[in-house]
């Protein structure tokens, strides 16, 4: 198998940072606030940057800090991007702070199977241990363990069978949008090779043997006779809780984990902590009440809505600052941090600001703006771009970058995850906001894209349209204005010239 190394950033593109909301006398200067004196924090989020740490918008200086990996004493070199860690430390200001510890445990580890892609398409489904999980060619970060050293792995060249550890966030669904994976081994091997899952308990036998499943997962029966349970579950395994296994597989189908140890899978929160998390939204009440990360989360009083348009819905990926008050986040800022809009295309202007570019998808149309954030999830193919803070001092006109995030309202990306990479696909998904088979061309972040009789349309579920009439006729009239969609000129596609929309297809927000 030739397997090569392959950083794609996600995040997600998903942040949900907490901030001071100062609840039972705790003196903060503010997760985000402007005073100088530092305050204490917990940051739960994806590293998007190195040159110190960066998580969740903040650069955290670890010259000092502890680092804990999946448990054991570790350096930072161990660390990587797209890694989901837990930073302990102390905030100077909204983007500096320093870290005493950080400390990595992943989501997911077991055997590839069931491996699904489209032609074309960015995403690809697989299934670890029974858990659905969906990695992205853009966003999700590829890398082999120390004793691979050299083999090559990227999206194209995962195989069913692969050994894999996963970092990521479950979806209100239970799929798991994978941050980052790593190859352990290019085949599993069950004798003896640890695994590892999070989940919900379900269909609980106490035994013995004491039994149970996973919520959102198929096929694998879990015995924890014989586990450890760990004293952050005081209750023991019970109905519904949200649980951490480590255990081995009795065959190499793995149908039957053999847990050796059962911990609770929630971040480690008390009552008066002021914590930042990036995560997904998972349950939804209304603009205000919500569970992140099964994390509960009252936003009413926050002073901070990014943008102040946010429109929450179940799976968006936020970030959240605030304070644990009774098991509660009491949230003081909530920022988007979607990845709904993608733009996929080279650096088109030198006039570069302190936070922002510009790209040129169609010749002859407006460039689209694209701003760079500390948040920002960072991936630079030759290396030289490390982190947020030199994204634009390191950039050059015809560079090919792909950024996704999410639309300020005036065809600005603000930038989730950014990525240079060797010249690919353009790609532009936004929301529709004109087009017409008459006109022939569809108008998404304020760029026109024509289309002709060659140009491929799909509806969200990668099923082809006979032709634009259709297309058209699926998203309506009402559908202007309100639907995703994404718009590719392929690359190494002959049949049209650059400029001509190669794909157009309906997305799911």
């Amino acid at each position: 198998m030739n397997k090569s190394i392959l950083h794609s950033a996600i995040t997600a593109a998903m942040a949900i940072s907490i901030a001071a909301c100062s609840s039972g006398g705790s003196d903060v200067a503010g997760i985000g606030g402007s005073g100088v004196t530092p305050s204490a924090v917990k940051s739960s989020g994806t590293i998007t940057g190195f040159g110190s740490v960066y998580v969740n918008g903040v650069k955290f200086d670890s010259s000092s800090s502890t680092i804990s990996i999946d448990d054991n004493p570790g350096i930072e070199s161990d660390l990587s991007i797209g890694m989901r860690v837990t930073v302990s430390g102390t905030l100077i200001d909204d983007s500096n702070g320093t870290a005493t510890s950080i400390s990595f445990n992943d989501d997911l580890e077991g055997p590839v199977s069931d491996i699904q892609q489209l032609p074309y398409d960015t995403t690809r489904t697989l299934t670890v241990l029974g858990r659905q999980v969906v990695i992205d060619s853009t966003t999700t970060s590829f890398d082999v363990t120390g004793i691979l050293a050299g083999t090559v792995f990227d999206f194209d060249l995962i195989e069913d069978g692969d050994h894999v550890e996963i970092s990521g966030f479950l979806d209100s669904n239970g799929v798991m949008k994978a941050t980052r994976v790593e190859l352990k081994n290019t085949n599993f091997n069950h004798n003896g090779t640890i695994v590892e899952m999070k989940g919900t308990v379900k269909n609980l036998n106490a035994g013995p043997p004491l039994t149970f499943t996973l919520a959102d997962t198929t096929g694998v029966t879990i015995d924890a006779t014989n586990a450890t349970i760990d004293n952050n579950l005081p209750g023991g395994i019970i109905s519904d809780a949200f649980v951490e296994v480590k255990g081995t597989c009795s065959t190499g189908a793995c149908t039957t984990i053999n847990a050796d140890k059962v911990e609770s899978g929630l971040d480690d929160f008390n009552d008066n902590d002021d914590v930042e998390v990036e995560g997904i939204i998972t349950s939804l009440t209304d603009q205000d009440i919500f569970e992140v990360n099964g994390i509960p989360v009252d936003a009413t009083n926050a002073s901070e809505r990014i943008p102040a348009s946010i429109n929450l819905v179940l799976n968006k990926e936020v970030e959240v600052e605030g304070n644990i008050v009774n098991g509660t986040l009491i949230a003081s800022k909530v920022k988007d941090e979607s990845e709904d809009i993608k733009v996929a295309a080279t650096v088109s202007n030198p006039n570069f600001s302190a936070d922002s570019f510009q790209v040129t998808p169609v010749g002859g149309q407006p460039p689209i703006t694209v701003k760079i954030d500390k948040s920002t999830e960072v991936e630079d193919e030759s290396g030289i771009i490390t982190n947020p803070d030199n994204v634009i001092s390191n950039l050059s006109i015809g560079d090919y970058v792909s950024v996704e995030g999410y639309d300020d309202g005036s065809n600005t990306v603000t930038a989730s995850e950014f990525e240079r990479e060797a010249q690919d696909d353009v790609i532009i998904q936004g929301i529709i906001t004109a087009g017409s088979t008459s006109a022939g061309s569809v108008t998404v972040l304020g760029v026109t894209i024509p289309f002709d009789g060659d140009t491929e349309f799909e509806d969200e579920n990668d099923v082809p349209f006979p032709d634009a009439d259709a297309f058209f006729n699926a998203i309506g009239a009402g559908g202007i204005g309100t639907t995703l969609i994404k718009v590719k000129d392929r690359e190494d596609n002959n049949k049209n010239p650059a400029g001509i929309a190669d794909e157009i297809e309906i997305e799911l927000p």
